[in-house]
């Protein structure tokens, strides 16, 4: 018997990153249900108990940490388990925004618009990791300040899984990940 496929519940209200992901997302062997709203993404959540939610951290009817937040509430199962693990979608790559998704309890983060491929590798890589997402904000941002190659600031935290941190230079467009001395 051949498994079912993972449900990946994405929400988001901009029907080109819609249309983009959704496509990714099902070529990478996920079944996608899709929201435009939290509201909407909360019903749909609750039909079908997603494996995954992406979410896009600005929606039209309410915050994406709030929908968040909500998600994350034990689920109304024989197991009581926590919500879906959840990777939100933001510009903001700042330690604000690590802050406020370790407090919504998600997973990781893609900075947004991320190109479709890269948003269905990092389900992939979210739906295999064996523990939750970092702990504390110290543990979300690793604290790489400079480019390893050409020594730039302008470095920006690209993906956060687990303990696994990715970075990528705008300057130089060198990309690398760290990983968290300490057990998440």
């Amino acid at each position: 018997m051949t498994p079912s496929p993972e449900v990946v519940l994405l929400v988001d209200d901009i029907r080109d990153h819609v249309v983009n992901y959704e496509a990714a997302l099902t070529r990478h062997g996920f079944t996608v249900r899709v929201a435009t709203s939290g509201k909407e993404a909360l019903r749909v959540a609750r039909e079908v108990l997603p494996d995954c939610a992406v979410i896009d951290l600005r929606l039209p009817d309410m915050t994406g940490w709030e929908l968040c937040r909500e998600i994350k509430k034990p689920q109304q199962t024989d197991d009581g388990g926590e919500g879906p693990p959840i990777i939100v979608l933001t510009p903001d790559v700042s330690r604000m925004c690590a802050e406020d998704s370790t407090k919504a309890g998600c997973n990781a983060w893609l900075t947004h618009p991320s190109l479709a491929d890269d948003l269905a590798r990092t389900v992939r890589q979210v739906l295999d990791y064996e523990t939750d997402g970092p702990a504390s904000v110290d543990e979300a941002l690793l604290g790489f300040k400079t480019c390893p190659v050409c020594e730039s600031d302008s470095v920006r935290p690209t993906l956060r899984v687990g303990a696994i941190q990715y970075y990528c230079c705008k300057a130089c467009s060198f990309c690398w990940r760290a990983e968290a001395l300490t057990k998440v």
